[in-house]
């Protein structure tokens, strides 16, 4: 018999991936969309039909199934955390780590709940991973790294040794940050950019090697 996954929020395309990567790891669970939002929900399946069953907006989950962010981002991830920590006391130990089978981290490392690892992801030693990161296709990441809470790294982005990454913060597609580097809180590193001197809180950088271009306002 099928366990069920509490999925809380509802992107149309992060719903499919999430969906694959169930299947591809064996993991046989039926899925429960659960909106905070009063949203039509449909999901971007130009190839292939999905199976996933809908709530009423604002339901509250089964208290006994795990759940999962069905979002992505931080500042989406965080409000859909909040509102339903708020409202219904879901916690932090709730929440179902989706790693796939190809991941390979450091016995000395550890990473959150809420994790979602895609395939090919590599973690060093003594590495430790927040609460509800996503770490996208063939991410590396090097040694004695600190990487925080809601942060999100995308495909093929290189993180080297020693390097610490605040809450919220999004790190670009094939980025690469060298040895020793802080990157604050809320910070957007973008895609193809070399980091190669500490990133401030609440700011945008890009370029090789990468230059602050402006804030990163926190509406």
């Amino acid at each position: 018999m099928s366990k069920r996954l509490q999925v809380l929020g509802a992107s149309e395309h992060l719903i499919c991936i999430i969906v694959d990567l169930l299947k591809r790891n064996a993991l046989d669970y039926d899925l429960i969309l659960q909106r905070n939002l009063n949203l039509e929900f449909k999901p971007a399946v130009p190839v292939k039909d999905i199976t996933i069953s809908v709530a009423e907006p604002f339901s509250k989950p089964d208290e006994s199934d795990p759940v999962i962010f069905g979002v992505s981002g931080a500042k989406n991830k965080i409000p859909v955390f909040e509102y339903y920590l708020d409202n219904f006391g879901i916690t932090k130990d709730k929440y179902f780590r989706l790693i796939d089978k190809s991941f390979q981290i450091a016995d000395s490392s550890i990473i959150g709940m809420g994790a979602f690892v895609e395939e090919n992801v590599v973690v060093s030693a003594q590495t430790r991973i927040g609460f509800g990161v996503s770490l996208k296709r063939t991410v590396s990441i090097g040694h004695h790294c600190k990487i925080g809470d809601f942060v999100d790294i995308n495909p093929g982005a290189i993180i080297a040794g020693k390097v610490s990454i605040g809450n919220g913060t999004t790190i670009g597609m094939g980025a690469k940050v060298i040895d020793n580097i802080t990157i604050g809180r809320n910070c957007i590193i973008g895609a193809g950019s070399l980091v190669t001197k500490d990133i401030p809180d609440n700011s945008v950088a890009y370029g090789v090697p990468s230059k602050i271009i402006r804030e990163n306002i926190i509406a």
